[in-house]
């Protein structure tokens, strides 16, 4: 027997940029989630069990450092890997050694080595 793919919740505004993802991780093994913003990845983490979330810095009028806040509040054993392409300065690399934030990875990332990333990252977090 197969065991379950990892779910990851992607957490991106930038629709064909999250959809272009999800399909590459889904080529790769993984079970991926769409959420195009906040409060519809906390809307879907309250109904569906995930094993982590990815989520970008800027959501257009929200935040994805905002969003792990509540995350932390509500999910606390969900780790999160924020991304961005540029509008997450040095002030959210550093924001990214919240409580439950595994990495942060900058955007434009090679697949691959995204998920090889990503598969460590979730060996590591099952480890302890």
């Amino acid at each position: 027997m197969q065991p379950m793919p990892h779910r990851i919740l992607v957490v991106d505004d930038d629709g064909p940029q999250r959809r272009s993802l999800c399909l590459g991780l889904e080529l790769l093994g993984f079970s991926p989630i769409e959420a195009a913003s906040a409060s519809s990845a906390v809307e879907i983490l309250d109904t569906t069990s995930v094993t982590l979330a990815l989520v970008d810095v800027c959501l257009g009028h929200e935040s994805g450092t905002q969003l792990v806040r509540r995350l932390q509040f509500r999910h606390p054993q969900l780790p999160v890997v924020l991304t961005s392409g540029g509008c997450g300065g040095l002030a959210d690399r550093e924001r990214a050694t919240m409580a439950n934030v595994i990495a942060f990875v900058p955007k434009p990332y090679n697949l691959d080595e995204l998920a090889n990333f990503l598969q460590q990252k979730l060996e590591q977090a099952v480890a302890g």
